[in-house]
């Protein structure tokens, strides 16, 4: 049977006597009567030294964990594991030679974490200059191994972790040769809102504690964003055979206002509601009879907005139901002569996408296109609604 053995300079903490030991331990190979083990020191050039030799006890071959005295070196080294039956013979089959590395083991402390940019432990996505640095400040916080660290002589690597999320840096912007702090560099992508931990594990598995002194919170200055909106739409009737009988295929006079709450904001974009209201005028003169009366339209929507370019653009998606109210919509014949005049309610359906353009921090400029259905008894009316507008956002 394979036998595998494993090996690290790791701080075993001892109530009495805080000492530090060197374990090593493999797999069992069964009932056997002892085993013998022997490590050799792998030089660059392909040399070996024998630098350790042992036979266990009963306690160490039951248990198969034995401590290293003196302790190796950080280095690369070769073992060899002979089994003796409980005849005393040795079992070739179940010789084990394996190679490993020691690496010297240092116990990461983190003291504080925090954004450096503002030298506090939150960052805020809606600020503009955000980079993604986090500056940690504590003990032995050597540089990660893919980033500047030896694979001997010791690093460190670190993790940003909220719950069963994890990141990694892309990247050292500084280190201090005290090993005393280090600024790494995340991803701005990735960096959701939360609250996180960092955590930093050096090559043998020591690591450092979650506590208050490693929380770094990822949030937003401000969580809900309200935009209010006034502007001008001018529906287009894309199919109906009522309206372009009777009346026209385009309403100019027309306008829209929309106020919209952002309350579920992350990273990859902002989730919310809004409620959109436009009112038509509808009017048509025929030569011997005339037609006018009002379409309002009112809506409820679910919004989605993904700011982009530092957030000065910023690219929404929407779609919702809502009402259609004709009213007063009449007939004019010469002599007075009036029909009488349809009021009805019906439901409509919407949805649509446009972009905001931030002149500024608050003022906006919104330009959209939205296709509305409006389902009545007597007809089915669909309409293209661009439109145009200039909202504040509180």
């Amino acid at each position: 049977m394979p036998v595998e053995n494993s090996l690290s300079d790791t701080e075993s903490v001892n109530s009495e006597l805080n000492e530090i030991r060197q374990p090593f331990e493999w797999s069992s190979a069964g009932d056997v009567l002892k085993y013998e083990i022997e490590i050799e020191r792998l030089g660059d050039d392909g040399s070996a030294e024998r630098v350790f030799f042992h036979e266990t006890d009963s306690e160490e071959s039951e248990r198969c964990l034995i401590y290293i005295e003196p302790m190796l070196p950080p280095g690369k080294y070769r073992s060899t594991i002979k089994v003796y039956n409980v005849l005393g013979m040795i079992e070739e089959s179940l010789t084990s030679r394996d190679e490993f590395t020691v690496r010297k083991a240092r116990m990461p402390l983190v003291k504080d974490v925090s954004y450096p940019l503002y030298m506090r432990r939150t960052m805020y996505l809606d600020d503009l200059d955000n980079d993604g640095v986090l500056k940690v400040e504590g003990r032995n916080l050597l540089e990660p191994l893919s980033m500047g660290g030896d694979e001997l002589s010791g690093h460190t690597e670190y993790l940003l972790r909220s719950g069963r999320r994890i990141l990694t840096p892309v990247g050292v912007v500084s280190h201090d040769k005290g090993d005393r702090s280090i600024t790494l560099r995340f991803d701005m992508k990735q960096l959701d809102v939360g609250e996180y931990h960092i955590f930093a594990q050096d090559a043998s598995g020591l690591h450092s504690t979650e506590n208050e002194d490693s929380l770094f919170t990822v949030k937003f200055k401000k969580w809900l964003d309200i935009d209010v909106e006034a502007g001008y739409t001018c529906p287009l009737v894309l199919h109906d055979s009522t309206f372009p009988t009777y009346l026209s295929k385009v309403f100019p006079m027309s306008a829209q206002a929309k106020l919209s709450f952002m309350t579920f904001k992350h990273n990859w974009g902002y989730l919310g509601t809004a409620v959109r209201m436009s009112y038509t005028r509808i009017s048509k003169d025929e030569g011997t009879y005339t037609i006018d009366g009002n379409l309002g339209m009112g809506q409820l929507l679910f919004v989605y907005q993904l700011p982009m370019f530092r957030r000065r653009v910023v690219l929404e998606m929407h779609g919702g139901v809502g009402l259609a109210y004709f009213n007063n919509i009449m007939f004019h014949f010469p002599h007075n002569i009036d029909s009488e005049p349809l009021n009805t309610l019906s439901p409509s359906f919407g949805a649509g996408g446009g972009f905001q353009f931030y002149l500024n921090k608050r003022l906006y400029a919104e330009t959209a296109a939205d296709y509305v259905l409006v389902v009545n008894k007597d007809m089915v009316l669909g309409t293209m609604q661009p439109s145009v507008g200039i909202g504040w956002q509180f």
